[in-house]
């Protein structure tokens, strides 16, 4: 898809957004999207000032808000953040704008981050020059060591827990045409001058079996992802170390330092 394309996708999805549904047009999975904010609530600190790029309904800022001195958040979709403001009007240390991450050094052109946050935010650019770009405004805006944050989706891990899928004759995992997923050897040669590696995490655990395990233990059935075994999954993939899966982990979280 293009980005005229992707925008009216956003916008379209933040007009039919229920409150009453957990599974929402940013997060289809609810507990996927908890395990993501808790890994950057973990690595925020209170006295920073934070820039979220495709905030969406804010379902995630509002928690961050709790951690941080300011959040200013963007997206590309003024229905979903006419949401957020709704969903935010209590909290006065956030900030919401509507515009695209590929114009983030205009936007915030006289503004330094102590953190920016993307949360499957470049994902949503629809090639590997517009994902390069949103990385080195990124680094523009950071702070002297200041931290990136990003849980976004790659392709190689992807493959990996498509090849499970093939061999238990479940049908592959595939890409929503409004993504595109990075290649992680790719991302971290591009990102090498410009950022220090702190940490990588994964979610693989609750990745292969909410999409493994589950799917054949219900199937014929659908699986769903606010399903009462996808919340035991999380919980327990909060507990339990579990390095073995993380070639299974198409989602994955990065810290880096700004060089």
């Amino acid at each position: 898809m293009e980005l005229k394309e992707i925008k009216k996708h956003w916008e379209e999805s933040g007009k039919q957004f229920s409150k009453q549904n957990r599974i929402t047009p940013t997060s289809r999975d609810p507990f996927l999207g908890l395990s993501e904010e808790k890994k950057i609530i973990q690595n925020l600190k209170n006295n920073w000032v934070v820039l979220e790029i495709g905030c969406g309904d804010a379902s995630h800022t509002v928690r961050y808000a709790k951690h941080v001195k300011i959040v200013y958040a963007l997206d590309i979709a003024e229905s979903l953040i006419y949401i957020a403001k709704k969903k935010a009007h209590h909290i006065k240390n956030i900030h919401f704008s509507i515009g695209s991450a590929l114009n983030i050094k205009n936007l915030y052109q006289n503004k330094k981050f102590d953190c920016i946050i993307s949360q499957r935010c470049l994902i949503n650019l629809p090639s590997w020059q517009y994902q390069r770009e949103v990385i080195k405004q990124s680094y523009k805006l950071l702070k002297k060591g200041g931290i990136f944050l990003i849980t976004e989706g790659f392709q190689e891990e992807l493959d990996n827990l498509n090849n499970v899928r093939k061999e238990v004759r479940l049908k592959i995992i595939k890409t929503v045409k409004y993504n595109k997923n990075l290649n992680q050897k790719k991302f971290e040669s591009f990102i090498q001058p410009y950022f220090k590696i702190l940490k990588v995490e994964d979610y693989g655990f609750y990745l292969f079996f909410s999409r493994i395990f589950y799917p054949l233990l219900v199937w014929p059935n659908q699986p769903k992802h606010d399903s009462r075994i996808n919340e035991i999954l999380f919980k327990l993939s909060q507990i339990i170390n579990t390095p073995g899966f993380k070639k299974y982990s198409y989602n994955l979280f990065y810290i880096l330092q700004k060089k």
